[in-house]
């Protein structure tokens, strides 16, 4: 069979045609993409937001312990608690803690300098993430690390329900303790908020689980209550079924009143078997404002743990006022902490400061501060906890200054 061929040939003007519509498509088709992608980062950036924060910090003391750093030699007790396991420490240490692991000393310290990052997203019109990231010196090297982050799920205006990783509730200043330019203090108030665990163990970072949000308005206050349920992980230690509540009024954004409870059970690692199976309970009630100027702060607690001489009751009063953009405060606080015990198992430290704070623009801070830190029983939080070790002057004197910003 003969096979036919058949040509044709278009003008032209029909070549012309077909290549002008094929281009216009693929026009159309980058346009489109092009537009596609501008209003999605245009929602993005509608349903996220970033803030931060970063406070550079130096504190000196002029003794060679240190005081409320890292390592948790300063246990006091039948079972010294060093860093290196070496009675007095390994040579070029100070009781067995090295500036890296260390807290402040003569030496000064760098040890409280950080950078922080808030990131929320709005998932839709009810569902919330936020994160925030924080920047720390560990050991040799600065670290990041999830500060907290978590779902929150508003029900309605006043009933929110949040799960993850969220801040611990307790304390007027610990859900935003990282900030430092949201307080006057360089730190907030030492001897209450510390995470050394020879301290008063009242309050600490963070906790994973689940909390519920109840919010309302009446007037010109402002009621709150937070219940909160899950467990706190930390090095050598856990307290699991954690519940607890903290109730917080505030009237006219000047004024709040802020009480707290929380419990729950301690595991620790073998060497602490005299605590396992006990249960950890917390108290705390608070007061603070701002009033035409004049600052206050005031909070005292009561920790339990099943144990005579980690019972302790910590409180601290902190007034002052602010002058245009300087702000002058005092402080005292006390801890004390061991009952039912001897004399050399009981730890009790008090504090005094004086903070002054210049505020250089809306978002910077330029704080001095000066403290006396006086132990009257055991070594309160220096590092020196064990029989051989160095101890401290019964009253060390110690200086601050911090650079904090928010943007």
């Amino acid at each position: 069979m003969a096979e036919i061929t058949i040509i044709i040939n278009l003008p032209t003007e029909f070549e012309t045609m077909f290549s002008m519509q094929k281009r216009l498509s693929t026009i159309i088709i980058i346009s489109a993409s092009l537009m596609a992608q501008s209003a999605y980062a245009a929602d993005w950036t509608e349903k996220v937001t970033i803030k931060g924060f970063a406070s550079a910090v130096y504190q000196q003391t002029d003794d060679p312990v240190f005081f409320n750093g890292d390592c948790a030699r300063t246990f006091t007790g039948p079972i010294p608690d060093s860093c290196d396991g070496t009675p007095g420490g390994e040579p070029g240490t100070v009781n067995g803690v090295t500036p890296a692991n260390g807290g402040i000393n003569e030496d000064g310290s760098f040890r409280r300098t950080r950078i922080g990052l808030n990131i929320n997203a709005n998932i839709n019109e009810r569902v919330t993430l936020q994160t925030q990231f924080l920047v720390l010196e560990e050991e040799d090297e600065y670290k990041m690390h999830l500060d907290w982050g978590f779902i929150s799920l508003a029900i309605n205006d006043e009933h929110t329900i949040r799960a993850g990783k969220i801040k611990l509730p307790v304390g007027l200043v610990n859900e935003f303790q990282s900030v430092g330019f949201a307080f006057p203090w360089i730190e907030a108030p030492q001897l209450f908020y510390t995470a050394d665990f020879n301290g008063a163990n009242i309050t600490r970072e963070s906790y994973r689980g689940l909390s519920y949000l109840w919010q309302t308005y009446v007037g010109d206050w402002a009621f709150s209550t937070d219940i909160f349920w899950g467990n706190i992980a930390l090095e050598g230690m856990s307290l699991n079924g954690m519940l607890g509540a903290t109730l917080k009024a505030e009237w006219d954004d000047s004024v709040y009143v802020q009480a707290s409870t929380y419990s729950g059970d301690m595991l620790y690692e073998p060497r602490m078997s005299a605590m396992l199976n006990g249960t950890h309970q917390v108290a705390t009630i608070g007061i603070g404002g701002d009033i035409n100027g004049f600052l206050f702060y005031s909070e005292y607690a009561n920790v339990t743990m099943d144990m005579d001489m980690q019972e302790s009751t910590t409180w601290y009063a902190s007034a002052g006022y602010t002058f245009d953009e300087v702000t002058l405060l005092v402080t005292h606080q006390n801890m004390d902490k061991g009952v039912n015990v001897p004399e050399a198992m009981k730890n009790a430290q008090t504090m005094d400061s004086i903070t002054l704070r210049y505020d250089v623009f809306y978002n910077t801070a330029l704080k001095f501060e000066l403290s006396k830190i006086d132990t009257e029983k055991g070594v309160g939080l220096f590092a020196a906890g064990a029989a051989t070790d160095i101890k401290p002057a019964d009253s060390v004197n110690m200086f601050g200054m911090a650079l904090e910003v928010i943007f």
